[in-house]
């Protein structure tokens, strides 16, 4: 079975999280790491990834008919006269999530948008139902779960198809404003040098609680620091914007970037996916920007604090799919102490997880998948060699303790 086509999310015991509650969010971020500070950069002076162009399959589907909204603009402007959003929402075995999602669309002030339905070969009848509630949406069917990026890709490959100037990714358990689309999108026309928009994110079951604004990476260490703190993230922005990681939660997409450096990259599958995207953004010589004043509420899951709550694949893309971006980026990393804490960090959530077989053989997995370089969809049948199920399953005590002798102060819970 492969994972859920809707991602909703991956928390993360490996991520220093600076204000806001303890790191719980979309992006799966690499080890932990003070990233923060240093002087204004030159993107093209520090490539983080080789500007990589993805390309996009041909997927069969079927279409429903689509209206683009006509709202007279706030701003006076003519509607016809400002750039067409297209709208992604992926949908996988959850109408309910996808149509409240579609329901907060609907108030969208800003006068030009159309929306673009994904399903990913749904088995729960989510599709139909969407169908019938949202006549309006263009709605993709994919003959088979792609997972998240695959997903996504259809919709964005659509969307260029259809002439979209802009393509805002929005996960189908966020819940959007009226004003969010139009402010990123002024943000965006702004600066023509900006190809990704983010807005902040806060918990959707408590409002007015921060969960997350924007990260940094690190490029030598492959460590990121994520912050929830508004002051804080602006900081950052200032003073190393061409570090910024941006959520694909609801990240607003500019067309001359994926002509630039294509969709998201199809083996990462689900999760990872969108620090490989801002990463390839600033290589490219575009700009990452959050809008702290932009709020989007969204489900937050806690693969790390509830680690029972989630689906094994969730603990096996979190483990597999930063080896695989570690291979992408150039230089060596294998021998990086980052690439230790890592795997600490995996140790430790095995270690959590003792009562958990399925769950901790997703882990070992993943890392046996990640080291070799296998990316695509999560296989349960599938299992890693024996031994290492052994020395990484058993013996998982006896390396976090190994571990922790040698770094004392990290400490064992991660």
């Amino acid at each position: 079975m492969a994972c859920a086509g809707r991602r909703s999310t991956s928390g993360n015991c490996w991520v220093r999280c600076r204000g806001g509650r303890s790191p719980s969010h979309d992006m799966t971020l690499a080890a932990a790491g003070d990233a923060a500070g240093g002087s204004r950069e030159n993107p093209a002076a520090s490539p983080f990834i080789a500007n990589q162009s993805i390309a996009t399959p041909a997927i069969a589907t079927q279409a429903i008919a689509i209206q683009v909204t006509t709202t007279p603009s706030a701003s006076g402007q003519p509607a016809a006269d400002q750039p067409l959003v297209a709208v992604v929402v992926l949908n996988w075995n959850d109408a309910e999530a996808t149509l409240r999602c579609l329901r907060s669309l609907a108030g969208t002030s800003y006068p030009r948008w159309r929306v673009i339905v994904v399903d990913n070969a749904s088995i729960d009848g989510s599709a139909q139902r969407v169908a019938a509630a949202a006549p309006d949406a263009l709605l993709i069917r994919n003959p088979v779960n792609l997972g998240f990026t695959g997903g996504v890709n259809a919709g964005i490959s659509r969307a260029l198809q259809d002439g979209a100037d802009y393509v805002w990714l929005l996960n189908s358990d966020a819940v959007v404003p009226p004003d969010a689309l139009a402010r990123l999108v002024a943000a965006a026309e702004a600066d023509q040098r900006i190809g990704l928009v983010s807005p902040v994110f806060h918990a959707a079951d408590r409002p007015d609680v921060p969960e997350h604004c924007l990260a940094i990476f690190d490029p030598q260490a492959r460590f990121a620091s994520q912050t929830a703190d508004p002051a804080q993230a602006a900081v950052w922005q200032r003073t190393c914007p061409h570090r910024v990681l941006l959520l694909g939660t609801a990240l607003l997409v500019r067309r001359d970037l994926l002509r630039a450096i294509g969709p998201l990259d199809p083996q990462f599958f689900a999760y990872v996916e969108d620090v490989d995207f801002s990463l390839r953004c600033h290589a490219a010589g575009f700009k990452a920007v959050a809008l702290p004043d932009v709020v989007v509420l969204h489900t937050f899951k806690q693969p790390v604090e509830a680690p029972a709550t989630v689906a094994p694949y969730v603990h096996y893309f979190m483990s597999r799919n930063y080896p695989l971006l570690w291979r992408k980026l150039p230089g060596p990393v294998w021998w990086r102490k980052s690439s230790l804490w890592f795997l600490r960090q995996r140790l430790a959530q095995i270690v959590r997880m003792r009562d958990q077989p399925r769950a901790v053989e997703a882990v070992i997995a993943g890392l046996w998948d990640g080291v070799r370089g296998r990316g695509g969809a999560y296989d349960p049948d599938r299992r890693p060699p024996a031994l290492l199920r052994l020395l990484l399953g058993r013996g998982a005590p006896f390396w976090l303790a190994l571990l922790d002798r040698r770094w004392p102060s990290r400490g064992v819970a991660g």
